[in-house]
C-alpha cells in the first residue's frame, strides 16, 4: 500500500521542514527561481540531490540539466557549493542552523512530467524542481508560492499551511507527487461521496466543452468509487492541459491525489477523441488505488537517483488500462460497440506484434527503463507493450474468474481484496512506526 504518511516515522514529524519559495520574476523567460531554506542540524556541510526520474514515468530524465546558478548563504555569508555528482551538490554550512540555497530552473518542455513556464501560466512538477537532503526524504517540506500579479490562481493537491499560498508536504515523496498549476485556469469542482474533485483546465480557449466533461468525469469517478467502495483521498485534481497542436495525441501521469493530462484543445469536438480522453482520465483515476496505494513492492520507498525495476508494470499499468476503458463503459459513456472495438484493437495489436513471441510481459515490465520509452524500428520484433498485453491479461483474468464462479465473482473482487490487505499492512506499519 502507498500512503505517504505511513512512510514517515512519528519522530520525523518533529523535524524542521525544508522551506521553499518559488518566484517567477520574468515568466516569459521560462524560469522559476527557487529559494530553499535547509536545516543543517549542526553539520559542517550538507548534501542536496535532485531526482533524475519521476514515479510513473520509467526513464531516467536527468532533470538536473535544467538547474542553473546554484548559490548558498548562511548567517548572511556566502558558502561554498561543490557539485559532487550529476545531481548532487555539497554545501558548507559555516556552522549555522540553516543554509539558504538559491537556484534557477528552466521550464519549457510540454510533457506531463516536466515544467512549463510562460507569460500566462506555469505547471510545476516536483521531481524537476526541488532539491532535498540526501538520505532525509522523510522530513516535511513546505512551499511558498509568489506568482506574478496577473496569475490569480494556484492549484495543487498539497494541503495549505499557514499564510496564503503556503503548502505543506509530509515528505519528499508527497512533494514529488503533488504538481502545481499557476495562472488563470478554468476550475470546475464537484462532489462525489463527500470528497471534492476538481477539473482544472488550461488552454481550452472556448473549444473544450468543460461543462460536459465535468458532468461525465463525475460519472467516471462515481463508477470507480462504487467498485472500490470508497475514495482514498479528501480531494482530487484533474489537471487538464489542452496545449498540444492537432495530431499530437496526448498523455497523462498519475499522482496519489491528482493527475496531469495533456491533450489537444478540441478533444471534445469529435466522439472518438472525447471517449479516448475520458478513458485516459479514467485510467489515471484508477491509479489512485492501483499503483499509488496498491503497488508493486519495488516501487517504494523510491530511489530517486537510479532505476527502480519491477516485473509487475503489466499489472500496475496494463490492468489499470483495462479498468480505465471498462469504467467509462460502465458509466454509460461508451457504447457496447465502442467498448468491444477498443478491446478488439488491443488484441489485434498484440497479434500483429512479433515481439510477443520474444519478450514476456514480465520482462517487458522490467525492461521499461531501456526499451518502452526508447522505441526504434526493431522494437516491434523484440518487445511487447506491458500496457497492451496487460490490458488483455486483465480481460482474460476477469473472464476466467467469472467462468469459474458462474458469474459470482470477478476481477473486481480480486482487486478489492488485494487493496483491503494492503490497507491492513499499512495499518500495521503505522502502528510499528508510532513506536520508533
Amino acid at each position: 500500500s502507498r500512503d505517504w504518511s505511513s512512510d514517515v516515522c512519528s519522530s520525523d514529524l518533529l523535524l524542521e521542514p525544508i522551506h521553499y519559495t518559488l518566484r517567477f520574476p520574468a515568466p516569459q523567460t521560462h524560469y522559476v527561481e527557487v529559494e530553499a531554506t535547509v536545516p543543517t542540524e549542526g553539520r559542517p556541510s550538507i548534501e542536496l540531490f535532485m531526482a533524475v526520474w519521476t514515479p510513473g514515468s520509467y526513464l531516467v530524465r536527468e532533470y538536473e540539466r535544467h538547474v542553473e546558478g546554484v548559490t548558498a548563504t548562511s548567517a548572511g555569508r556566502p558558502q561554498a557549493v561543490v557539485k559532487t555528482r550529476k545531481n548532487r551538490w555539497k554545501i558548507d554550512t559555516g556552522g549555522a542552523p540553516t543554509v539558504t540555497v538559491r537556484y534557477r530552473v528552466y521550464g519549457r518542455e510540454m510533457t506531463v512530467r516536466n515544467n512549463w513556464i510562460d507569460a500566462g501560466m506555469a505547471i510545476i512538477n516536483g521531481a524537476p524542481t526541488y532539491m532535498t537532503l540526501v538520505g532525509d526524504t522523510a522530513r516535511p517540506h513546505e512551499v511558498i508560492v509568489e506568482p506574478p500579479p496577473s496569475w490569480k490562481t494556484v492549484v495543487t493537491p498539497l494541503a495549505e499551511a499557514g499564510p496564503s499560498r503556503t503548502f505543506r508536504a509530509a515528505s519528499f515523496d508527497e512533494l514529488v507527487d503533488s504538481p502545481m498549476l499557476l495562472g488563470n485556469p478554468d476550475v470546475r469542482t464537484f462532489q462525489v461521496a463527500g470528497k471534492t474533485i476538481s477539473l482544472v483546465t488550461e488552454g481550452g480557449a472556448g473549444q473544450f466543452d468543460t461543462a460536459r466533461a465535468t458532468q461525465d468525469l463525475a460519472k467516471v469517478v462515481e463508477t470507480h468509487r462504487a467498485m472500490w467502495g470508497s475514495l482514498p483521498f479528501d480531494r482530487y485534481v484533474f489537471f487538464n492541459l489542452l496545449m498540444l497542436p492537432p495530431g499530437q495525441g496526448g498523455g497523462a501521469l498519475e499522482h496519489a491525489s491528482s493527475v496531469v493530462m495533456l491533450a489537444e484543445r478540441g478533444v471534445t469536438k469529435a466522439r472518438q477523441s472525447y471517449v479516448t480522453w475520458l478513458e485516459l482520465a479514467s485510467h489515471e483515476f484508477f491509479h489512485a488505488w492501483n499503483i499509488k496505494r496498491l503497488r508493486p513492492v519495488e516501487l517504494g520507498p523510491f530511489d530517486y537517483e537510479r532505476e527502480n525495476h519491477t516485473r509487475s508494470l503489466w499489472l500496475a499499468e496494463g490492468v489499470t488500462d483495462y479498468y480505465g476503458d471498462l469504467a467509462v463503459h460502465r458509466a454509460g459513456l461508451s457504447t457496447a460497440d465502442e467498448y468491444l472495438q477498443s478491446l478488439s484493437s488491443k488484441i489485434e495489436e498484440i497479434q500483429n506484434t512479433p515481439g510477443r513471441l520474444v519478450q514476456s510481459v514480465a520482462q517487458a515490465s522490467f525492461d521499461a527503463w531501456i526499451r518502452f520509452y526508447r522505441p526504434d524500428e526493431n522494437s516491434v520484433n523484440i518487445s511487447i507493450s506491458y500496457y497492451t498485453k496487460g490490458h488483455v491479461i486483465g480481460l482474460l483474468l476477469d473472464a476466467r474468474i467469472r467462468a469459474l464462479t458462474g458469474g459470482a465473482r470477478s476481477l473486481d473482487d480480486v482487486m478489492r481484496l488485494a487493496y483491503a490487505r494492503s490497507l491492513l499492512a499499512t495499518t500495521m506499519k503505522d502502528w510499528s512506526q508510532s513506536k520508533c
